[in-house]
């Protein structure tokens, strides 16, 4: 070998750095920033798991909703169904012909004669 590729090449893999003159915190320096980029993915991964989870909720809680707007509309028609019918029973009962079937056939009563009228005091 070359004696100048000797020189430069020595057996620790320094490449005729001396090891004093190498930062003696250079592997700690490594570690720091994989601690850093392991930090920040952290905190991205847990952001983006926060994230979702409120789109869950969040999807969660229209679909309930919506559920619940069914139910109101559904009672809500059950419930004009009933005022209607309830409309249509009243008109019969305060009908002439209705309030003479129940007048005579609960109460026994029936249409006076003429000579039966009389004007009350």
């Amino acid at each position: 070998m070359v004696a100048g590729a000797q020189s430069r090449r020595q057996g620790d893999g320094s490449f005729g750095m001396r090891p004093e003159t190498r930062p003696p915190n250079q592997r700690l320096g490594v570690r720091a920033e994989m601690r850093i980029l392991f930090g920040w993915s952290a905190a991205v991964g847990a952001l983006t798991i926060v994230s979702l989870l409120g789109y869950v909720w969040v999807r969660i809680q229209v679909v309930e909703a919506g559920y619940r707007l069914s139910d109101t509309r559904q009672l809500v028609e059950r419930l004009e169904r009933d005022g209607r019918e309830l409309e249509v029973r009243a008109a019969a009962a305060d009908a002439p012909w209705r309030l003479q079937e129940l007048a005579s056939a609960r109460l026994g009563m029936r249409r006076p004669y003429r000579d039966e009228e009389g004007n009350l005091p």
